[in-house]
């Protein structure tokens, strides 16, 4: 008896911390959900006042300060929030300082840009256009994404030591499951709940790892794998020699859609090109969306050439398409594509630089075509 109630009492123990364990990574987990989440909102934002502002500067619409306005106050907001759920973490505090002043310089460029606009100064606007919105807007979703790369850091660590806990009080279990066969419908219950929170672990992993590489809308990579795959791609160009371009394509006169339609027939037409684009490119080209009705198209071993007979190609297929709209009635959309083909030295933001100067001068030069970067 006295054996038995010794093993009973190590059954509890260990359970009891299993628990224990269980309650604190869930709450990091949750913690973790949180800053994420927090994280892809100021994207959101920065990006919902990048396209407010090149709307206005574009067409001078005065409706499109409304987005702009509304992503400014949200990404501050945000960034305030995502502060205060950091603020015992040093790292995450630096990264969010320097997204900060990233996001006050940026935003200060484009209020300059703005009020340039509406006191008919639009080429002194364009001019700032031009020279400093994407570094910027670059910057501040750099230091975001450094912040996000720390949280998911932080997050593998503290589900590595939970596995690793939870694989040391499985063995103890059957250990005790050995020498009490008295034990054992307590150790099997144990067992069960201990499997059921390790899956529910992985699935959260699993989860979080999509979240933090794919667009929810579409299922194409996100702007931040598509950053990392442009650069891990130019990298490889260089060592092999071989060619790599780069596509931008926006889809013309989106806005009418989401006012005219409703947001969810916006949404159709987002994943219908998609489609699309699964349908019209290649295996080994890697299919993102930007933001908004922005996406990219990462085309390796692919010369100027081949590039624009293959973005001709979808400019066709998108044109041609008939679209569903959530409301049952359809439409048709076209694209506007630029391309550029990667330089000698050049990096990946400059890549990405050239190709949205030519998508920008498809835009002025008509829409519904695909210009080449010079």
């Amino acid at each position: 008896m006295g054996a038995l109630g010794l093993l009973f009492a190590a059954i509890m123990a260990n359970a009891f911390a299993a628990a224990q364990q269980q309650r604190v990574a869930g709450r990091w987990r949750v913690h973790t959900l949180e800053v994420l989440l927090a994280i892809s909102r100021t994207e959101t934002a920065v990006n919902g006042a990048l396209r407010g502002a090149r709307g206005y500067l574009l067409t001078g619409d005065g409706g499109f300060l409304i987005p702009y306005e509304r992503g400014r106050a949200e990404s501050q907001a945000e960034l305030g929030r995502l502060r205060a759920l950091t603020r015992d973490n040093e790292v995450q505090q630096r990264n969010l300082a320097q997204a900060g002043e990233r996001l006050h310089s940026y935003l200060a460029t484009v209020a300059d840009e703005v009020a340039l606009e509406a006191e008919g100064r639009h080429a002194r606007a364009a001019g700032l256009v031009a020279s400093a919105d994407r570094e910027r807007v670059e910057g501040v979703l750099a230091a975001l994404s450094r912040a996000k790369a720390e949280e998911l850091r932080l997050l593998a660590v503290r589900s590595a030591e939970t596995e690793a806990a939870a694989r040391r009080g499985d063995a103890f279990n059957w250990l005790i499951a050995a020498v009490g066969a008295a034990m054992m419908a307590l150790l099997g219950a144990a067992l069960v709940g201990a499997a059921r929170a390790h899956r529910r672990t992985l699935a959260l992993t699993a989860a979080l790892q999509r979240r933090a590489t794919t667009d929810a809308l579409t299922g194409l990579a996100n702007r931040r794998h598509l950053m990392a795959a442009i650069d891990t791609e130019v990298r490889r160009a260089r060592r092999t020699g071989r060619a790599l371009s780069l596509a931008i394509l926006d889809i013309d006169h989106f806005k009418r859609i989401n006012d005219t339609h409703g947001h969810p027939s916006g949404d159709a037409v987002l994943r219908e090109i998609a489609a699309l684009l699964r349908e019209t490119t290649r295996d080994t080209d890697l299919l993102g969306r930007i933001g908004g009705e922005e996406f990219a198209v990462l085309m390796p071993e692919t010369d100027t050439a081949q590039a624009e007979r293959a973005c001709e190609r979808l400019r066709a297929a998108v044109a041609g398409r008939t679209i569903t709209l959530a409301s049952g009635l359809s439409t048709r959309v076209t694209i506007s594509t630029g391309v550029a083909l990667l330089s000698a030295e050049e990096a990946g933001d400059q890549l990405l630089a050239r190709a949205d100067g030519a998508l920008y001068a498809a835009k002025s030069g008509g829409r519904n075509q695909v210009r080449m970067a010079a």
